[in-house]
């Protein structure tokens, strides 16, 4: 048997750590999620201002703030990410294995995703 070199707190430090981005990440996903349901709304209600021949006012304001919720989401994500890489150096600066590319990387796509959505919503109507 190999000897590991973390000690049971140096690996409950980094695991703690690991769960606090992934609940800074869902948190990110929640309100990208509720902005893309705004954004929705918006669409559903200018297709019934069309139907009805009515302007609604509150159609083109949903549009703005679903992205702007979408927008939110991506940057409580970057937050979330640099504050965890910042204790990350903290609880262990040798950076020893296992990596955090995986982390890095749901990370980005989780950015990634939110500023594509609001783009997309923005540029839909």
């Amino acid at each position: 048997m190999s000897e590991s070199t973390e000690t049971p707190g140096l690996l409950q430090a980094r695991l703690a750590n690991e769960r606090t981005l992934l609940a800074w990440l869902r948190t990110a996903v929640a309100l990208m999620g509720f902005g893309l349901m705004v954004a929705r709304l918006g669409l559903f209600l200018d297709t019934l201002s069309q139907t009805t021949h009515e302007h609604l006012r509150a159609a083109g304001q949903s549009r703005w703030t679903g992205a702007a919720l979408l927008i939110t989401g991506s940057v409580v994500a970057v937050i979330g990410y640099h504050r965890v890489n910042a204790y990350a150096r903290l609880i262990d600066p040798q950076r020893r294995p296992p990596g955090d590319r995986g982390l890095h990387v749901t990370a980005g796509l989780v950015i990634l995703l939110g500023v594509s959505l609001a783009t997309f919503v923005v540029a839909m109507y």
